[in-house]
Protein backbone atom coordinates (compact mmCIF):
# COMPACT_ATOMS: atom_id res chain seq x y z
CA UNK A 1 0.00 0.00 0.00
CA UNK A 2 1.21 3.13 -1.17
CA UNK A 3 2.08 5.43 2.08
CA UNK A 4 0.29 8.36 0.85
CA UNK A 5 -3.17 6.04 1.10
CA UNK A 6 -1.61 3.84 4.10
CA UNK A 7 -1.65 7.47 6.00
CA UNK A 8 -5.77 8.05 5.19
CA UNK A 9 -6.31 4.16 6.10
CA UNK A 10 -4.78 4.58 9.22
CA UNK A 11 -6.74 8.24 9.71
CA UNK A 12 -10.17 6.58 8.69
CA UNK A 13 -9.51 3.73 11.35
CA UNK A 14 -8.79 5.86 14.08
CA UNK A 15 -11.18 8.55 13.60
CA UNK A 16 -13.96 6.52 13.37
CA UNK A 17 -13.15 3.63 15.43
CA UNK A 18 -13.07 0.93 13.13
CA UNK A 19 -11.34 -1.57 15.23
CA UNK A 20 -14.09 -3.89 14.98
CA UNK A 21 -13.73 -3.82 10.98
CA UNK A 22 -11.28 -4.89 8.14
CA UNK A 23 -10.44 -3.29 5.14
CA UNK A 24 -11.87 -4.91 2.15
CA UNK A 25 -11.63 -3.51 -0.84
CA UNK A 26 -10.77 0.08 -2.26
CA UNK A 27 -11.05 2.19 -5.35
CA UNK A 28 -9.83 5.08 -6.37
CA UNK A 29 -12.23 7.72 -8.47
CA UNK A 30 -11.84 11.38 -10.00
CA UNK A 31 -14.18 14.14 -10.38
CA UNK A 32 -14.24 17.72 -11.20
CA UNK A 33 -15.61 20.73 -9.96
CA UNK A 34 -17.74 23.43 -11.61
CA UNK A 35 -14.42 25.51 -11.45
CA UNK A 36 -13.06 22.64 -13.40
CA UNK A 37 -10.64 21.62 -10.81
CA UNK A 38 -9.90 17.97 -9.94
CA UNK A 39 -10.32 15.98 -6.88
CA UNK A 40 -9.28 12.29 -6.55
CA UNK A 41 -11.10 10.58 -4.02
CA UNK A 42 -10.17 7.20 -2.00
CA UNK A 43 -13.21 4.89 -1.69
CA UNK A 44 -13.10 2.22 1.08
CA UNK A 45 -14.96 -0.61 2.18
CA UNK A 46 -14.49 -1.92 5.15
CA UNK A 47 -16.58 -4.90 6.78
CA UNK A 48 -16.76 -5.67 10.10
CA UNK A 49 -14.97 -8.44 11.29
CA UNK A 50 -15.98 -12.07 10.46
CA UNK A 51 -18.31 -11.25 8.05
CA UNK A 52 -18.10 -11.18 4.15
CA UNK A 53 -20.49 -10.78 1.54
CA UNK A 54 -23.73 -12.43 1.02
CA UNK A 55 -24.19 -15.29 -0.93
CA UNK A 56 -26.35 -12.67 -3.55
CA UNK A 57 -23.07 -10.99 -3.56
CA UNK A 58 -24.03 -8.06 -1.66
CA UNK A 59 -21.98 -5.90 1.45
CA UNK A 60 -23.08 -7.13 4.92
CA UNK A 61 -25.26 -5.10 7.31
CA UNK A 62 -22.76 -2.67 9.09
CA UNK A 63 -20.17 -2.32 6.53
CA UNK A 64 -18.67 1.02 6.35
CA UNK A 65 -18.12 2.98 2.86
CA UNK A 66 -15.90 6.14 2.99
CA UNK A 67 -14.84 8.30 0.85
CA UNK A 68 -11.76 10.67 1.62
CA UNK A 69 -10.11 13.61 -0.91
CA UNK A 70 -6.76 12.38 -1.33
CA UNK A 71 -5.05 15.59 -1.64
CA UNK A 72 -7.80 17.61 0.29
CA UNK A 73 -7.59 14.93 3.17
CA UNK A 74 -11.59 15.70 3.48
CA UNK A 75 -14.06 13.16 3.99
CA UNK A 76 -16.61 13.22 0.86
CA UNK A 77 -19.06 10.30 2.75
CA UNK A 78 -19.57 8.06 4.93
CA UNK A 79 -22.70 5.62 4.13
CA UNK A 80 -23.33 2.34 7.01
CA UNK A 81 -25.17 -0.88 5.34
CA UNK A 82 -28.82 -1.37 6.52
CA UNK A 83 -28.16 1.38 8.57
CA UNK A 84 -26.15 -0.36 11.23
CA UNK A 85 -22.88 0.37 12.26
CA UNK A 86 -20.13 -1.43 14.60
CA UNK A 87 -18.05 1.89 14.61
CA UNK A 88 -16.27 3.32 18.10
CA UNK A 89 -15.96 6.53 17.50
CA UNK A 90 -19.20 8.26 14.97
CA UNK A 91 -21.41 10.75 16.06
CA UNK A 92 -23.89 9.99 18.36
CA UNK A 93 -26.14 12.54 18.48
CA UNK A 94 -28.73 13.97 16.92
CA UNK A 95 -28.39 17.64 18.98
CA UNK A 96 -28.66 20.07 15.88
CA UNK A 97 -25.82 22.59 17.16
CA UNK A 98 -23.15 19.62 18.10
CA UNK A 99 -24.13 17.90 14.75
CA UNK A 100 -23.37 21.30 12.74
CA UNK A 101 -20.53 22.15 14.80
CA UNK A 102 -19.08 18.68 13.37
CA UNK A 103 -20.34 19.28 9.85
CA UNK A 104 -18.24 22.65 10.12
CA UNK A 105 -15.27 20.70 11.42
CA UNK A 106 -15.11 17.90 8.66
CA UNK A 107 -16.20 20.23 5.86
CA UNK A 108 -13.73 23.39 6.77
CA UNK A 109 -17.43 25.53 5.75
CA UNK A 110 -19.26 27.93 7.87
CA UNK A 111 -22.95 27.57 8.97
CA UNK A 112 -25.15 30.42 7.67
CA UNK A 113 -22.21 31.58 5.84
CA UNK A 114 -21.41 28.93 3.25
CA UNK A 115 -24.51 26.35 3.87
CA UNK A 116 -27.89 26.58 5.17
CA UNK A 117 -30.24 24.03 6.58
CA UNK A 118 -33.18 23.09 4.00
CA UNK A 119 -34.96 19.72 5.68
CA UNK A 120 -35.09 18.21 9.05
CA UNK A 121 -37.58 15.58 9.72
CA UNK A 122 -37.32 11.86 10.87
CA UNK A 123 -33.66 11.95 11.81
CA UNK A 124 -32.55 13.23 8.30
CA UNK A 125 -30.94 16.08 7.28
CA UNK A 126 -30.47 18.20 4.17
CA UNK A 127 -28.16 21.09 3.77
CA UNK A 128 -27.26 23.35 1.01
CA UNK A 129 -24.58 25.84 0.10
CA UNK A 130 -25.43 29.53 0.46
CA UNK A 131 -23.83 32.48 0.80
CA UNK A 132 -25.30 34.39 4.05
CA UNK A 133 -28.22 32.30 3.81
CA UNK A 134 -28.91 33.18 -0.02
CA UNK A 135 -29.09 30.34 -2.31
CA UNK A 136 -25.97 29.33 -4.92
CA UNK A 137 -26.47 28.01 -8.36
CA UNK A 138 -24.99 25.47 -9.37
CA UNK A 139 -25.39 24.02 -5.81
CA UNK A 140 -23.68 22.24 -3.15
CA UNK A 141 -25.12 19.56 -0.57
CA UNK A 142 -24.70 18.05 2.44
CA UNK A 143 -27.00 14.68 3.62
CA UNK A 144 -26.95 13.31 6.90
CA UNK A 145 -28.92 10.36 8.54
CA UNK A 146 -29.19 8.83 11.99
CA UNK A 147 -30.82 5.56 12.56
CA UNK A 148 -32.86 4.65 15.74
CA UNK A 149 -30.01 5.04 18.06
CA UNK A 150 -28.91 8.62 17.01
CA UNK A 151 -25.58 6.77 15.47
CA UNK A 152 -24.78 8.61 12.03
CA UNK A 153 -25.08 6.41 9.15
CA UNK A 154 -24.72 8.47 6.33
CA UNK A 155 -22.92 11.55 5.71
CA UNK A 156 -22.23 12.83 2.34
CA UNK A 157 -21.00 16.44 0.82
CA UNK A 158 -21.16 17.30 -3.21
CA UNK A 159 -21.30 19.86 -5.58
CA UNK A 160 -20.06 23.75 -4.73
CA UNK A 161 -19.66 25.63 -1.88
CA UNK A 162 -18.21 29.78 -2.67
CA UNK A 163 -16.34 31.68 -0.06
CA UNK A 164 -16.62 35.17 0.23
CA UNK A 165 -13.52 35.51 -2.32
CA UNK A 166 -15.61 34.81 -4.69
CA UNK A 167 -18.75 36.58 -4.93
CA UNK A 168 -19.56 40.18 -5.96
CA UNK A 169 -21.15 41.79 -3.47
CA UNK A 170 -24.27 43.98 -4.33
CA UNK A 171 -27.54 44.95 -2.85
CA UNK A 172 -30.48 43.23 -4.26
CA UNK A 173 -32.24 45.79 -6.49
CA UNK A 174 -34.46 43.76 -8.97
CA UNK A 175 -38.09 45.10 -8.52
CA UNK A 176 -41.92 43.96 -9.95
CA UNK A 177 -41.33 46.68 -12.67
CA UNK A 178 -38.32 44.75 -14.10
CA UNK A 179 -39.68 40.92 -13.41
CA UNK A 180 -43.06 41.17 -14.15
CA UNK A 181 -42.31 41.52 -17.45
CA UNK A 182 -40.21 39.02 -17.45
CA UNK A 183 -42.14 36.41 -15.80
CA UNK A 184 -45.34 37.11 -18.07
CA UNK A 185 -42.82 35.91 -21.46
CA UNK A 186 -42.18 32.85 -19.26
CA UNK A 187 -45.41 32.16 -19.39
CA UNK A 188 -46.07 29.69 -21.76
CA UNK A 189 -48.45 27.08 -22.89
CA UNK A 190 -47.42 23.42 -22.26
CA UNK A 191 -48.75 20.27 -22.44
CA UNK A 192 -48.18 17.99 -20.33
CA UNK A 193 -48.60 14.29 -19.85
CA UNK A 194 -51.31 12.81 -17.50
CA UNK A 195 -50.62 9.09 -16.69
CA UNK A 196 -54.02 8.51 -14.61
CA UNK A 197 -56.26 10.02 -18.07
CA UNK A 198 -53.29 9.14 -20.51
CA UNK A 199 -53.71 11.92 -21.91
CA UNK A 200 -51.85 15.47 -22.70
CA UNK A 201 -53.39 18.66 -20.54
CA UNK A 202 -52.69 22.13 -22.07
CA UNK A 203 -51.70 23.93 -19.11
CA UNK A 204 -49.15 27.41 -18.77
CA UNK A 205 -46.52 27.61 -16.70
CA UNK A 206 -44.00 30.27 -15.75
CA UNK A 207 -40.42 28.46 -17.02
CA UNK A 208 -37.73 29.03 -14.47
CA UNK A 209 -35.63 31.97 -15.47
CA UNK A 210 -32.76 33.45 -13.52
CA UNK A 211 -32.36 37.81 -14.36
CA UNK A 212 -29.21 39.67 -13.61
CA UNK A 213 -29.22 42.22 -10.57
CA UNK A 214 -29.10 45.18 -13.29
CA UNK A 215 -31.88 43.47 -15.32
CA UNK A 216 -29.88 43.25 -18.51
CA UNK A 217 -29.25 39.39 -19.12
CA UNK A 218 -31.30 36.54 -18.59
CA UNK A 219 -29.87 32.61 -17.72
CA UNK A 220 -32.18 29.76 -18.29
CA UNK A 221 -31.99 27.28 -15.68
CA UNK A 222 -30.13 24.31 -18.01
CA UNK A 223 -27.76 27.20 -18.97
CA UNK A 224 -26.83 27.48 -15.52
CA UNK A 225 -26.94 23.71 -14.52
CA UNK A 226 -25.35 22.96 -18.33
CA UNK A 227 -21.62 21.16 -18.04
CA UNK A 228 -18.73 23.48 -18.13
CA UNK A 229 -17.14 22.56 -20.90
CA UNK A 230 -20.60 22.86 -22.73
CA UNK A 231 -20.69 24.62 -26.51
CA UNK A 232 -23.72 25.82 -27.67
CA UNK A 233 -24.91 24.93 -31.53
CA UNK A 234 -27.89 25.18 -33.28
CA UNK A 235 -27.16 23.38 -36.47
CA UNK A 236 -29.78 21.68 -38.29
CA UNK A 237 -27.77 18.17 -40.17
CA UNK A 238 -28.87 17.37 -43.64
CA UNK A 239 -27.36 15.18 -46.16
CA UNK A 240 -27.97 14.60 -49.44
CA UNK A 241 -27.93 10.83 -49.42
CA UNK A 242 -27.82 7.59 -46.97
CA UNK A 243 -24.93 5.38 -46.13
CA UNK A 244 -25.24 2.22 -46.41
CA UNK A 245 -22.30 1.85 -43.69
CA UNK A 246 -23.93 -0.63 -41.11
CA UNK A 247 -23.05 1.01 -37.71
CA UNK A 248 -22.04 -0.84 -34.71
CA UNK A 249 -22.22 0.78 -30.99
CA UNK A 250 -19.53 -0.17 -29.05
CA UNK A 251 -19.54 -0.81 -24.91
CA UNK A 252 -19.05 2.78 -23.27
CA UNK A 253 -16.69 2.79 -20.00
CA UNK A 254 -18.57 5.71 -17.59
CA UNK A 255 -16.71 4.50 -14.47
CA UNK A 256 -14.90 7.37 -12.78
CA UNK A 257 -12.06 4.95 -11.50
CA UNK A 258 -8.34 5.75 -12.06
CA UNK A 259 -5.12 4.39 -11.41
CA UNK A 260 -2.72 5.06 -8.42
CA UNK A 261 -0.13 6.65 -10.65
CA UNK A 262 -2.69 9.23 -11.72
CA UNK A 263 -4.49 9.52 -8.09
CA UNK A 264 -0.81 10.65 -7.20
CA UNK A 265 0.32 12.77 -10.02
CA UNK A 266 -3.15 14.62 -9.01
CA UNK A 267 -3.40 14.99 -13.16
CA UNK A 268 -6.26 17.28 -14.61
CA UNK A 269 -9.18 15.73 -15.28
CA UNK A 270 -9.40 15.28 -19.32
CA UNK A 271 -12.81 16.59 -19.21
CA UNK A 272 -11.12 20.18 -18.33
CA UNK A 273 -9.70 20.51 -22.02
CA UNK A 274 -11.61 22.91 -23.97
CA UNK A 275 -13.30 22.01 -26.79
CA UNK A 276 -11.47 23.45 -29.75
CA UNK A 277 -12.86 24.71 -33.18
CA UNK A 278 -11.09 21.59 -34.83
CA UNK A 279 -12.78 19.40 -32.04
CA UNK A 280 -16.04 21.11 -33.29
CA UNK A 281 -15.74 20.70 -36.84
CA UNK A 282 -14.59 17.01 -36.31
CA UNK A 283 -17.76 16.16 -34.17
CA UNK A 284 -20.12 17.62 -36.04
CA UNK A 285 -18.77 15.37 -39.26
CA UNK A 286 -18.89 12.63 -37.41
CA UNK A 287 -22.38 12.87 -36.05
CA UNK A 288 -23.15 14.02 -39.71
CA UNK A 289 -21.62 10.75 -40.97
CA UNK A 290 -23.39 8.69 -38.33
CA UNK A 291 -27.20 10.12 -38.55
CA UNK A 292 -26.72 9.16 -42.65
CA UNK A 293 -26.01 5.30 -41.49
CA UNK A 294 -28.08 4.86 -38.57
CA UNK A 295 -31.24 7.59 -39.55
CA UNK A 296 -30.62 7.65 -43.32
CA UNK A 297 -34.27 9.40 -43.87
CA UNK A 298 -34.01 12.21 -41.20
CA UNK A 299 -32.27 14.57 -43.06
CA UNK A 300 -33.30 17.90 -41.99
CA UNK A 301 -34.65 16.74 -38.69
CA UNK A 302 -32.15 16.65 -36.26
CA UNK A 303 -30.38 20.13 -34.80
CA UNK A 304 -27.49 19.62 -32.87
CA UNK A 305 -27.82 21.64 -29.95
CA UNK A 306 -24.07 21.34 -27.92
CA UNK A 307 -21.33 19.54 -27.77
CA UNK A 308 -19.57 19.07 -24.24
CA UNK A 309 -16.58 16.72 -22.62
CA UNK A 310 -17.71 14.18 -20.02
CA UNK A 311 -16.27 11.04 -18.49
CA UNK A 312 -13.65 10.84 -20.51
CA UNK A 313 -15.86 11.24 -23.87
CA UNK A 314 -17.01 14.10 -26.18
CA UNK A 315 -21.44 14.09 -26.07
CA UNK A 316 -23.50 15.98 -28.36
CA UNK A 317 -27.24 16.71 -27.96
CA UNK A 318 -29.65 16.30 -30.71
CA UNK A 319 -33.31 18.28 -30.78
CA UNK A 320 -35.96 18.36 -33.39
CA UNK A 321 -35.94 21.78 -34.82
CA UNK A 322 -39.87 22.19 -34.88
CA UNK A 323 -41.26 23.83 -31.87
CA UNK A 324 -42.87 21.69 -29.09
CA UNK A 325 -45.26 22.54 -26.37
CA UNK A 326 -45.16 19.37 -25.23
CA UNK A 327 -42.96 19.22 -22.20
CA UNK A 328 -41.03 16.03 -23.34
CA UNK A 329 -39.50 15.78 -27.00
CA UNK A 330 -37.16 14.20 -28.87
CA UNK A 331 -33.90 14.09 -27.70
CA UNK A 332 -30.84 12.34 -28.47
CA UNK A 333 -27.88 11.81 -27.20
CA UNK A 334 -24.64 10.93 -28.80
CA UNK A 335 -21.10 9.86 -27.09
CA UNK A 336 -17.98 10.45 -29.64
CA UNK A 337 -14.14 9.54 -28.74
CA UNK A 338 -12.68 12.26 -27.89
CA UNK A 339 -9.47 11.73 -29.45
CA UNK A 340 -10.85 9.78 -32.99
CA UNK A 341 -14.21 11.76 -32.78
CA UNK A 342 -15.47 7.64 -33.47
CA UNK A 343 -19.41 7.87 -32.64
CA UNK A 344 -19.13 5.21 -30.58
CA UNK A 345 -22.91 5.05 -28.59
CA UNK A 346 -25.96 6.89 -28.81
CA UNK A 347 -29.10 6.93 -26.79
CA UNK A 348 -32.57 8.64 -27.73
CA UNK A 349 -35.88 9.09 -25.62
CA UNK A 350 -37.89 6.70 -28.37
CA UNK A 351 -38.49 4.26 -25.85
CA UNK A 352 -40.50 6.68 -23.49
CA UNK A 353 -42.15 8.96 -26.57
CA UNK A 354 -43.35 5.30 -27.60
CA UNK A 355 -45.69 4.86 -23.80
CA UNK A 356 -46.95 8.37 -24.54
CA UNK A 357 -47.97 8.05 -28.38
CA UNK A 358 -51.52 6.60 -27.32
CA UNK A 359 -52.24 9.38 -25.20
CA UNK A 360 -55.19 11.37 -26.38
CA UNK A 361 -54.07 15.04 -27.75
CA UNK A 362 -54.38 18.10 -25.54
CA UNK A 363 -57.92 20.30 -26.12
CA UNK A 364 -57.20 23.15 -27.61
CA UNK A 365 -56.35 26.54 -25.40
CA UNK A 366 -58.95 28.44 -24.44
CA UNK A 367 -57.04 30.95 -22.03
CA UNK A 368 -55.16 33.57 -23.46
CA UNK A 369 -51.59 33.73 -22.08
CA UNK A 370 -52.48 37.32 -21.03
CA UNK A 371 -55.49 35.77 -18.79
CA UNK A 372 -53.27 32.97 -17.61
CA UNK A 373 -50.41 35.53 -16.34
CA UNK A 374 -53.00 37.28 -14.44
CA UNK A 375 -54.09 33.88 -12.26
CA UNK A 376 -50.13 33.06 -12.33
CA UNK A 377 -49.15 36.34 -10.74
CA UNK A 378 -49.25 35.88 -7.38
CA UNK A 379 -47.82 32.73 -7.10
CA UNK A 380 -44.62 33.14 -8.79
CA UNK A 381 -41.38 33.95 -6.68
CA UNK A 382 -38.39 35.63 -7.20
CA UNK A 383 -35.53 35.50 -4.61
CA UNK A 384 -32.58 36.73 -4.64
CA UNK A 385 -29.79 33.72 -5.82
CA UNK A 386 -26.40 33.57 -6.23
CA UNK A 387 -25.38 32.19 -9.83
CA UNK A 388 -21.66 30.81 -11.21
CA UNK A 389 -20.41 32.80 -14.07
CA UNK A 390 -18.47 30.88 -15.66
CA UNK A 391 -15.95 32.44 -17.79
CA UNK A 392 -15.61 34.70 -14.66
CA UNK A 393 -15.28 31.90 -12.20
CA UNK A 394 -17.44 34.20 -9.58
CA UNK A 395 -20.77 34.08 -8.28
CA UNK A 396 -22.73 37.19 -9.60
CA UNK A 397 -26.42 38.19 -7.75
CA UNK A 398 -29.33 37.13 -9.93
CA UNK A 399 -32.93 37.21 -9.25
CA UNK A 400 -34.63 33.73 -9.56
CA UNK A 401 -37.68 33.61 -11.25
CA UNK A 402 -40.18 30.13 -10.80
CA UNK A 403 -43.42 28.98 -10.38
CA UNK A 404 -44.50 25.93 -9.20
CA UNK A 405 -48.56 26.36 -10.39
CA UNK A 406 -49.33 26.13 -13.85
CA UNK A 407 -53.09 27.03 -14.65
CA UNK A 408 -55.36 24.63 -16.59
CA UNK A 409 -55.40 26.17 -19.99
CA UNK A 410 -58.88 25.15 -20.68
CA UNK A 411 -61.27 25.59 -17.68
CA UNK A 412 -58.75 28.19 -15.96
CA UNK A 413 -57.80 26.40 -12.94
CA UNK A 414 -54.81 27.12 -10.89
CA UNK A 415 -53.00 23.55 -10.02
CA UNK A 416 -49.65 22.50 -8.48
CA UNK A 417 -47.63 21.42 -11.53
CA UNK A 418 -45.83 18.73 -9.20
CA UNK A 419 -49.21 17.00 -8.69
CA UNK A 420 -49.36 16.35 -12.26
Amino acid sequence: MHEKLQEIIDHTVEKFGLSNYHLKRHHIFREQDSFSKSSYLLSMEWFPNDLEETDEGFNPAGTAIIEFDIHRKRLRRIAFVQEVTYADAILTTFDMEETIEWVEEETGLEFGRQFKLIHDENGELYFQAAVDNVAVYPSGSIRMQFNDQDQLVLFSIDGDFPDETQINWEPFSLTPMITDPIASEQCKLLEVPVEDEEKWLPVYGATTIFVTNDGERQLTFSEVEANHSLVKKDIILEWDKPLKEPFKPLEIDLSLEVSLEEALANEPHPDTKPLTEQDQVQAVESIGHFLQCEFPNDSGQWKLTGIWREHGYIFAELKSPLSDPRVIERKMNIIMDREAYQVLNFNDNNVVLDMLKNFSDAENAVLSPEAAFDKLRGYIDVNPVYVLDKAKEKYILCGKIDCSYGVDAVTGEVISLDEL
